[in-house]
């Protein structure tokens, strides 16, 4: 960048196709033209040269394409540029011990503008012809030049329109700390407002986006390991434990989950998706208790006392009474059970049974959390110990030693009689048999 000459790509998105489409200037989608620009620029000296047009609604007009912009969404951003996620979102009476969360706060999204032209109207004004942007060319080589900031007053319009990303970009005030930190900008130059108003729609609407479980499922490259030792009540960590162990019960040939959880949801793909088992386990085990709410036997203290369970416990605990219930419900003899077998279809696996539905799930979960957080002093459930040697590396191996040391605790009678009175109950949806 030279003063107010900053060097410009020039691409060309066009077909021949397009032409034959309709374009009415009076409707405001007068013909694009076939290029728009990209390039790099302060974030705080592109917000000078930008207006955003909030969109506005009465019983004569309707105008601007932007929700109103919300300051708590903007301090947000903010926080998120400083420390990254999740350390931007946390209370300031977090902050102090969870430092080591925090992490770069990129913004590699481009802030997508329109460059106004002499003909364009905004608010029944037109831009200033001092204050107009110029395309220039040289050589095959473009760039923009941008009239001196100085010159604008109050009320006057600014030579970009933000379409795209206004809340990024009001991050940075004038006065912002970090006055070098650029953003990537896609710029059209004398793009109509229906246009506009269709290419934010594309953009926040048409897409299709991630699905929770796909999200939950990169939690092992965003996470490192040391963030599941927490007893934390961020939500974060929470959630990275609970994925963990969703992750294994699909993972484990012990398991009775083996290859039965639906880990990243894809259209048609049958089975308990992993985002229902994580908000499950976030809500029963890793519950907060807060007021009246439910408190989980791996997050909440009961009486004064956490119960120290490693990981592989965690893990172990949960997995064994899965296959302690699969085994009751394949042996069992209860009249939903047969309504099955005479059909030669497996109560515990078809999908007409609710043992392999969200609401089975949460349900179980919620029974076996909340027996055992009330009675873990009568259950000694603190005298069961299994250490490891790697605290921060959990094993295939670590959890077949923990399922065998599991079935030597006082608690694991228990725990089958829990399983075996679950089996009895008819877990049949409206679409089982019988």
């Amino acid at each position: 960048m030279t003063g107010n000459n900053i060097p410009v790509l020039r691409l060309t998105q066009w077909l021949d196709i397009w032409n034959e489409y309709e374009f009415n200037e009076e409707e405001k989608r007068r013909k694009p033209e076939p290029h728009f620009y990209l390039f790099s620029m302060s974030a705080t000296r592109l917000r000078h040269y930008s207006d955003v047009y909030r969109r506005e609604r009465n019983t004569e007009n309707v105008e601007g394409l932007q929700r109103a912009r919300e300051e708590s969404r903007t301090t947000r951003i903010k926080k998120f540029i400083k420390a990254g996620y999740p350390y931007g979102d946390l209370k300031e009476s977090q902050c102090e011990e969870n430092k080591h969360l925090r992490k770069p706060g990129w913004l590699p999204t481009a802030i997508v503008i329109n460059i106004l032209t002499q003909e364009d109207e905004r608010r029944k004004k037109k831009i200033k012809p001092e204050h107009l942007v110029k395309l220039q060319e040289n050589n095959s080589k473009f760039s923009i030049h941008l009239p001196n900031k100085d010159l604008f007053i109050e009320g006057d319009l600014r030579p970009f329109e933000v379409i795209d990303g206004q809340h990024r970009l009001w991050a940075f005030d004038e006065d912002y700390e970090y006055p070098d930190f650029e953003v990537p900008v896609v710029a059209f130059h004398g793009l109509d407002v229906g246009w506009q108003a269709y290419l934010f729609w594309s953009i926040n609407i048409s897409p299709v986006r991630i699905n929770p479980s796909h999200a939950f499922d990169l939690y092992p490259l965003l996470r490192s390991q040391d963030w599941l030792e927490y007893k934390s009540e961020i939500k974060v960590y929470r959630e990275a434990r609970a994925q963990e162990i969703t992750e294994w019960l699909y993972r484990h040939p012990h398991s009775s989950w083996n290859n039965r959880i639906s880990m990243l949801q894809r259209k048609g793909e049958r089975g308990v998706s992993q985002a229902a088992w994580v908000r499950s386990l976030v809500s029963t085990f890793f519950a907060m208790g807060r007021g009246s709410g439910r408190r989980g036997l791996f997050q909440n203290k009961s009486k004064g006392l956490i119960l120290e369970w490693e990981r592989v416990q965690q893990i172990a605990f949960i997995m064994e009474f899965w296959n302690l219930v699969k085994e009751h419900v394949n042996d069992g003899t209860s009249t939903w059970i047969d309504s099955y077998k005479k059909k030669k279809l497996n109560p515990f696996t078809d999908n007409s049974s609710m043992l392999n539905q969200d609401m089975g799930i949460r349900a179980i979960h919620a029974v076996l959390n909340d027996l055992f957080f009330a009675f873990d002093t009568f259950f000694k459930l603190s005298d069961w110990y299994f250490g490891v040697d790697d605290k921060t590396v959990t094993t295939e191996q670590d959890i077949v030693a923990a399922l065998k040391s599991l079935k030597s605790t006082e608690f694991y009678e228990i725990l089958d009689d829990l399983a075996l009175a679950i089996s009895k109950f008819d877990w049949r949806s409206v679409n089982g048999p019988g």
